[in-house]
């Protein structure tokens, strides 16, 4: 294991290499504005840690977004932190117009105990307040937890509330000290399941996915 969650936020000591030569000048600009890149899944070396962030067309912010990809030493990580929290997300622009659905999200998370944080557009659309976010844009969820029992509780929660809602749920199981696993992958109940982590992904028995 690196160290390092998938889907962290950290903040640099200075601007890492960028993984294509012609993003040299982005790169630079985005760490020199102060925002955040995401940690991904190791793509270099051993001692590498994988980045990216997503940008918006200056001219045609119609386009999708383009991610970017890349790397640094873990020495110059300064700050790190976990995505941001469903209520922070639950205020930016585009929420507005599902603001029922965040609401009732909200509610059950709080009634089940469970902290959902957010990453992809809508993460990005919160942290820049740029057009990140498509009508067709899923909420991808992050969610911490302790075991198969508890991830079992958190995929079933969010199997039955996405009907409800007027947007689709996306996003991963978070096992501590190991990596992520797809909420609806999860629920197929087969005995393995795809793991990803900082350092690589493999397939993984369930019962291995304890504490």
């Amino acid at each position: 294991m690196t160290g390092f969650r998938r889907h962290a936020l950290v903040w640099l000591s200075q601007a890492p290499e960028p993984d294509v030569g012609s993003d040299g000048a982005l790169v630079e600009w985005w760490h020199a504005n102060g925002r955040p890149f995401v940690v991904c899944r190791r793509r270099g070396g051993p001692d590498d840690v994988s980045l990216g962030f997503c940008v918006v067309h200056e001219k045609f912010p119609e386009i999708r977004p383009r991610r970017v990809g890349a790397h640094t030493r873990a020495e110059h990580i300064a700050k790190m932190a976990r995505p941001p929290a469903l209520a922070e997300v639950a205020g930016c622009g585009p929420a507005l117009d599902h603001a029922s659905s965040f609401r009732r999200l909200a509610d059950e998370a709080a009634r089940a105990g469970l902290d959902l944080r957010i990453y992809g557009s809508w993460m990005w659309q919160t942290l820049t307040g740029e057009a990140h976010v498509r009508p067709t844009s899923d909420l991808d969820l992050l969610v911490d937890v302790a075991g198969q029992r508890e991830a079992g509780e958190a995929a079933g929660l969010l199997a039955r509330q996405e009907p409800e809602l007027s947007f689709r749920l996306d996003g991963e199981l978070s096992f501590a000290g190991l990596g992520e696993v797809q909420w609806r992958e999860f629920l197929m109940d087969a005995p393995e399941v795809l793991l990803k982590a900082a350092d690589g992904a493999r397939m993984i028995r369930r019962e291995a996915l304890q504490p």
